[in-house]
């Protein structure tokens, strides 16, 4: 029988993993590095996409509160002044059309971790201390992420999504991978440069 084939996160977290904690700012630059090393091009969407087990067709309760990364295509785009291709999400509500979640894109990967590492005390509050896994459904609300973040890391993040306009299935992302994820250049900005988009985000954080 073939070895099975490990997902993207399996064979970059086994190099990089043990570093994440230390580099924090300088994060980017080394697992990009690491990625190209390992696939010999830059963070491909469609590379992480592959590991299909992971994929999923509608968010359930039990992936709120999980990283979850898709192919987007916005209903209206046109007017919008910009948007993420491949958004990295916190789902936080459901409905019947679609999600709302934080978006965390929309923020320069240090502002990413602040934010993450806000929410890693609420979801341990939640879990009581306990590992997070696949089975264990995490309770994250939109009223909870105001009220944790003071200092607004969230507001340019919130985005609605609807079902009908994903242009593949979702990836709800093991909770091993999650730091990974934060610093991975898979944003995929349309009509705007990923600095553009940051440096207003920074904007609307300061203005609230």
């Amino acid at each position: 029988m073939a070895e099975q084939r490990k997902s993207f996160f399996d064979r970059l977290r086994e190099t990089a993993v043990s570093k994440l904690r230390e580099l924090r700012g300088r994060a980017v630059i080394k697992i990009n590095d690491i990625v190209r090393s390992l696939s010999g091009k830059r963070v491909s969407g469609n590379e992480i996409m592959s590991d299909r087990k992971r994929l999923k067709t509608r968010l359930q309760p039990i992936h709120l509160g999980k990283l979850t990364m898709f192919f987007y295509n916005p209903k209206y785009k046109e007017t919008l002044p910009y948007y993420d291709r491949f958004p990295l999400i916190i789902p936080l509500e459901l409905y019947n059309d679609g999600f709302l979640g934080l978006n965390l894109h929309y923020l320069p990967p240090e502002l990413r971790a602040r934010l993450m590492d806000l929410l890693y005390d609420q979801i341990y509050k939640e879990t009581d201390g306990s590992k997070i896994d696949d089975k264990r459904r995490i309770r994250i609300t939109y009223d909870m992420v105001k009220n944790i973040s003071k200092n607004r890391l969230f507001v340019p993040c919130i985005k609605r999504y609807l079902y009908q306009h994903l242009v593949s299935k979702l990836y709800v992302l093991k909770p091993e991978d999650w730091d990974i994820a934060l610093y991975l250049p898979t944003e995929r900005f349309e009509k705007a440069t990923k600095r553009t988009v940051w440096n207003e985000s920074r904007q609307k954080i300061r203005n609230r």
